[in-house]
């Protein structure tokens, strides 16, 4: 792996341009409990964080909702964003099952009922959840914080991820950095996400299964 390939990641550019206790603003959609799976909690507990973290799926919320419970400036919302429902089938994971596969298990609920034959999950061993779902914009509008200031944005659908950056509204949300699970879109989908935020003036590059977004006017790469 050569130099820039380390260099070059969210968590990197994050560090750098945001250093421990810096003021950082971010929606997460996809949250999950807050502390699997990727590195954002530990980053914003280091800094003087506000933002908006979303989970639909109940058990996780509530995991979601006492985890950031230290922070007051960053609210959970038990919501599936959509652009038209208000109700919304999530597929899971059976808890009942949840100890026989690896922990990235509880990770891949998902508005697509077949997604987790991409893993190869028993479909015995899911189980739906019907949940409260909205609008992005709905959702957002609906707290204080000052979205056309947004330090980061992060989603993670397992496979809606596109559906979510379509519903950005980026005369209204600019982030300067933006992150995306693009592994499960395909490859038109992607390419089009791609052109969109390369029309919006950032840099996209991938990492790993996620895609990232920065604004090169506002956010140093190294």
């Amino acid at each position: 792996m050569g130099k820039n390939s380390i260099l070059l990641s969210s968590r990197n550019i994050l560090e750098n341009n945001f250093k421990s206790s810096a003021d950082f603003s971010f929606v997460q959609v996809g949250a999950n409990d807050g502390v699997s799976f990727d590195f954002l909690f530990d980053f914003v507990s280091k800094r003087k964080s506000i933002g908006v973290v979303l989970e639909p799926i109940t058990s996780y919320f509530i995991e979601l909702k006492k985890n950031y419970a230290f922070n007051k400036n960053i609210i959970p919302i038990n919501v599936a964003i959509h652009p038209t429902l208000k109700e919304a089938n999530i597929y899971k994971i059976n808890p009942m099952f949840q100890n026989e596969y690896p922990s990235w298990v509880k990770g891949i609920a998902s508005l697509d009922p077949n997604h987790h034959k991409k893993t190869n999950i028993n479909t015995e061993h899911m189980i739906v959840e019907k949940v409260k779902a909205d609008s992005l914009i709905n959702v957002l509008n609906n707290n204080d914080l000052n979205f056309n200031n947004l330090d980061y944005f992060q989603i993670d659908t397992e496979g809606f991820d596109f559906e979510v950056l379509k519903m950005i509204d980026f005369n209204i949300i600019k982030p300067v950095v933006l992150k995306f699970e693009s592994v499960n879109l395909s490859n038109n989908d992607k390419h089009v996400a791609f052109l969109l935020l390369k029309r919006q003036g950032y840099y996209v590059f991938d990492e790993g299964g996620d895609s990232i977004a920065v604004n090169l006017n506002l956010i140093k790469l190294y």
